[in-house]
């Protein structure tokens, strides 16, 4: 088990997301905070599936940031990583 894994099974307030980053799998963690500023400003009228796609796309733009920057993508996302692709996708 990586300290990824570990961090995530310590965690159980965190939200696991499988994404597919530049032909790469990744699991990303994301704390509840971060998980609620992604959400925001969805639309109420998207039935649960696009709400859950739209979700997802974020937290993979997200995920891409971090490993576009060089480094490595943190065990849990929080709000910081994700502050800047709030209003993405």
């Amino acid at each position: 088990m990586n300290i990824a894994q570990q961090a995530v099974r310590e965690s159980p307030a965190c939200t696991v997301f499988t994404v597919k980053v530049d032909g790469q799998v990744h699991r990303c963690a994301l704390s509840q905070e971060a998980l609620y500023m992604l959400s925001q400003r969805m639309d109420p009228c998207l039935d649960r599936i696009d709400a859950y796609i739209l979700l997802k796309r974020r937290v993979a733009h997200a995920a891409s940031a971090c490993l576009r920057n060089g480094a490595a993508l943190p065990p849990v996302l929080q709000a910081c990583h994700v502050a800047a692709h709030v209003c993405c996708a």
